[in-house]
């Protein structure tokens, strides 16, 4: 068979496995259009070859989460499907009979797809898409995983696989075979994942209580091998800067002005250029002041930011000598900020720095503030530590169990609300315990706070080692949750005595 009757057959039976799962698919979908809007950070404008389209079960879900802001070129390999009356914001359907030569070279910032790239013809798959990608271009699909035991049952009895839908050309990818395979291609930065332990036939009450399950079983050592999915990721070489120049993303006039970028950083030299640069890039008209509170370095974080004070005015260096803290840090940096809202963030920030966007599109509607979620159903986790998530889940079962909040992640350091509310705290812990206070303390006082989701990408080598340690920040965040479950039951106390007293 060719490549493109490979594909087209990929295409058909894709299409009937999510028809086959009417309440679960949908969700699911969602779910992985979430994962390449946060895996890519994608900026408007940036093109986007979906390949395998077939009825734009998908495609809708890229659109809608996208904003319908990025044009999508719907690949389509079976003659039926394009005859189908789609109409998609900012889509557009092309029948593909030679994926090597039907569609320009370069011209693609990014290739996606669901459950169709795992085919005997893989490779010369990949290096058909290799072609597409503009320099700095990246992958992202979502394809079966040989070790998942129902996926390894359907390749090794082939009338099994039949039955169950499987195509004739269709196989489970070896991680470590795949990853040798898209080196040879060209391909860079590869970073092959187990991801999607959710079955499709989970009863829909169940899936978003099993997401928080998941997020632990998908990073887990064994269990994540058994996926039933691979979150397949690469890139072509390239320079990343001419490939997306900066693009502005404040979309809000009300807020225009409005905002202090409060960013504590302790040994951050070589990500406090790289950070305001992307502030100013991206939400230049928000920017009120940034900054930045330098908490003891022992490196050059002040000098750099002094330097680069000298050529952007609203840079605002405090300089804090020790002890440290990250809670120290916070209470001089809020003090310092004069803008009617308040963003507090991590210098490794930097890197879904798109991806504020949720945050502003919140307090714009009204919200007195977002929270950054790591552990919404459509967040987006790599490479994060095993023990970290189940101390986070933990932490938030209890929380949630103890106080009168329904909340998923406010420990994270990213977090956007209206001054007052950062003003009007009362800090307790000297470390990273803080960002737990800033965000249950605002909750219990009746403040309007979401949640919005975000993604989680582990640090790069460039970007140093992160002071976070479990062993130390631990007891820090316990004794936030007993000193406010404590002060939340005293307060509900002295409103029953106050109402007895009425009776």
């Amino acid at each position: 068979m060719s490549l493109e009757r490979n594909l087209e057959a990929m295409e058909r039976g894709r299409e009937n496995y999510w028809l086959r799962f009417p309440l679960t698919s949908p969700l699911k979908l969602r779910w992985r259009a979430q994962a390449v809007r946060h895996s890519f950070h994608v900026l408007p404008g940036e093109r986007i070859l979906e390949l395998g389209a077939g009825s734009g079960l998908w495609t809708e879900h890229l659109s809608a989460v996208l904003r319908g802001q990025n044009p999508i070129t719907a690949a389509v390999f079976d003659e039926e499907f394009i005859r189908a009356d789609k109409r998609i914001p900012n889509v557009t359907f092309v029948h593909v009979k030679d994926l090597r030569n039907d569609l320009a070279a370069e011209s693609f910032d990014y290739i996606v797809g669901t459950a169709i790239l795992c085919h005997e013809m893989y490779a010369q798959n990949l290096q058909a898409l290799y072609r597409l990608l503009k320099p700095g271009g990246q992958i992202l699909f979502f394809e079966a995983n040989y070790w998942n035991p129902q996926v390894a049952a359907k390749n090794f009895i082939k009338p099994l696989g039949r039955w169950a839908g499987n195509v004739e050309c269709q196989v489970g990818l070896r991680k470590y075979i795949l990853m040798k395979v898209a080196s040879q291609q060209g391909f860079v930065d590869i970073d092959i994942i187990p991801y999607d332990i959710i079955h499709p036939r989970t009863p829909q009450f169940m899936l978003r209580a099993l997401k928080s399950l998941a997020f632990f079983l998908e990073h887990a050592p064994v269990i994540r091998d058994l996926c039933g999915t691979l979150y397949i990721w690469a890139k072509k070489p390239g320079d990343e800067e001419v490939r997306r120049p900066r693009e502005n993303l404040a979309e809000h006039e009300s807020l225009y002005g409005s905002v202090s970028f409060v960013v504590p950083c302790h040994n951050e030299e070589m990500n406090v250029g790289p950070l305001v640069e992307s502030i100013v890039g991206y939400y230049g008209p928000y920017v009120h002041e940034i900054v930045i509170v330098n908490d003891g370095s022992r490196d050059h974080t002040a000098d750099v930011a002094m330097a680069i004070a000298q050529n952007e005015p609203r840079v605002k260096l405090v300089n804090r000598k020790p002890p440290n803290g990250v809670g120290r840090a916070l209470r001089d940096g809020y003090v310092a900020a004069t803008g009617r809202y308040i963003l507090t963030m991590d210098c490794d920030f930097v890197q879904i720095m798109p991806e504020f966007r949720d945050l502003f599109d919140a307090v714009a509607a009204g919200h007195d503030g977002a929270i950054g979620s790591r552990f919404s159903p459509e967040s987006l986790l790599i490479n994060y530590p095993p023990m970290k998530i189940v101390c986070n889940r933990a932490f938030h079962l209890l929380a949630n169990i103890l106080l009168p909040v329904h909340t998923r992640d406010i420990s994270n350091n990213l977090k956007l609300y209206r001054a007052e509310i950062f003003k009007g705290l009362k800090i307790d812990q000297p470390g990273f315990a803080a960002n737990a206070e800033t965000g249950l303390k605002p909750l219990l006082s009746g403040y309007d706070i979401c949640e919005v989701p975000i993604s989680w990408i582990n640090r790069t080598i460039e970007m140093g080692v992160s002071s976070f340690h479990i062993r130390k920040a631990g007891p820090g965040y316990m004794g936030v949750l007993a000193n406010v479950v404590f002060d939340a039951w005293r307060g509900r106390q002295k409103i029953v005595r106050a109402e007895e007293s009425i009776s």
